[in-house]
């Protein structure tokens, strides 16, 4: 018996040893271009398609499963332990048909997001390796311990008749309807994005419907609140540490009293960290500086119903995920030129850190010093318009704060999926 854990710490060293076996291919080999195509289907919250995209860099990402060589399928669930199980199936395709696989990854209770992500990377590259041996990259292919080092140079990206741009257009609407009341809320997006190593260029348009109606003592009162907002964003990578870009904007929107607000201002960037570990570590300090235009549905508080106002911005953010947990904390602000006393500061703060084995400790804060509300517009509001948030009321700050903490404790060993009855599983 006292052999026993001498045994278990000698078992879990081999599978540690194990898990830490990954597949790289030389610098040189990557430099010639990507070995196939891979799709990456997981829609849960643990799946970053940045981070593996840049971890598993010896594939070609692709967004479309038909497309791909290899269509990777992440699912997820509980285990007994209060840990969880991955189950990775490889499902070849194209030239790779009929060549498929599963495999399964267990955390205990207790991993954080850092050494998820790192532990289903491993599995990735390893479920990977049968087929990169079937390439002529595969000769130049090695199984090798994983270290800590920066990643490989990323390799030349495959032909692409969309010239990396990628759109999405979506719609919803919901309708909910009772005896004395009823709600419509109905939304429109079109996106459109082109990232490449030099350019980032993203567009958005929304619009956004909600309307409400209450019967009251046999009156009926209605809320109806329209948003529709138009952003466009060019930035110029210059580096791994600097970059600069313009942003713009258009929108308007019932509930501020805002017909038109249109805005225009380039901005400068620097990462204190290189660009390429944004997925584990930021720490980036963003100064913007341009012109604001507002038209107002409402004479204002300030008897406007027009002005353009020149404004300035900083932003310092931080963020890092390790083993033990994430931190982030982010200071934003900026003012009116013609009046510094109009202003905006926010402040936002979060960790999640594992504090002993089992015990998980989580909080965020958010803390807003508001002096910007120009477009409060001028006269008193009706009861409905208050008690319905027709509109902004005037206000000083807003905060908001948040604090959970868990412990899980028990048997850490059982791996076990059992799927009965997963309907009502969560009493």
């Amino acid at each position: 018996m006292p052999d026993r854990p001498r045994r278990l710490r000698t078992r879990a060293t081999l599978a540690a040893l194990a898990l830490v076996c990954s597949l790289a291919l030389p610098a040189h080999a990557q430099s010639t271009g990507r070995a196939f195509s891979l799709y990456l289907d997981c829609r849960e919250l643990y799946c970053e398609p940045d981070y593996y995209r840049a971890e598993v860099g010896f594939v070609d990402h692709v967004r479309d499963p038909a497309v791909a060589d290899v269509h990777l399928l992440v699912t997820r669930q509980a285990t007994g332990g209060g840990g969880s199980t991955y189950t990775l199936a490889f499902y070849g395709q194209r030239r790779f048909e009929g060549m498929s696989d599963t495999l399964t990854l267990s955390t205990p209770q207790g991993t954080t997001e850092d050494e998820r992500r790192r532990a289903l990377v491993r599995t990735i590259r390893l479920g990977l390796a049968r087929y990169l041996a079937r390439t002529p990259e595969g000769a130049r292919a090695a199984l090798v311990l994983s270290t800590d080092g920066a990643p490989a140079t990323q390799p030349r990206a495959a032909a692409d008749p969309w010239n990396a741009w990628v759109f999405r257009v979506g719609t919803s609407t919901e309708i909910e309807r009772e005896t004395s009341s009823s709600e419509t809320n109905i939304d429109l997006d079109l996106h459109a994005d082109r990232v490449t190593e030099r350019w980032k260029t993203r567009i958005r348009l929304g619009e956004h419907y909600d309307g409400e109606t209450f019967d009251v003592d046999g009156e009926r009162v209605s809320s109806v609140r329209r948003d529709f907002g138009a952003r466009m964003m060019q930035v110029r990578s210059f580096g791994p540490h600097w970059a600069a870009g313009v942003r713009g904007s258009a929108a308007s929107s019932t509930f501020q009293n805002e017909q038109l607000a249109a805005q225009l201002a380039p901005a400068l960037e620097y990462d204190f960290y290189p660009y390429r570990e944004a997925t584990r570590r930021q720490l980036y300090v963003q100064y913007a500086a341009g012109v604001r235009y507002f038209r107002y549905a409402d004479t204002t508080v300030y008897f406007k119903t027009r002005e353009a106002l020149p404004f300035e911005s900083l932003h310092l953010s931080f963020e890092q995920k390790q083993p033990w947990g994430s931190l982030e904390a982010l200071v934003s602000g900026y003012h009116f030129l013609h009046d510094l006393g109009k202003s905006r500061v926010d402040f936002h703060a979060g960790a999640s850190v594992r504090v002993v084995q089992g015990l998980q400790v989580e909080f965020s804060g958010r803390y807003s010093v508001i002096h910007d509300q120009l477009y409060l517009a001028k006269g008193d509001l009706t009861r409905e318009e208050v008690l319905l948030r027709q509109t902004q009321l005037a206000t000083g700050y807003r905060a908001r704060l948040y604090a959970g903490v868990s412990y899980t404790f028990g048997s850490v060993f059982n791996n076990v999926v059992n799927p009965r009855f997963s309907i009502g599983d969560d009493f």
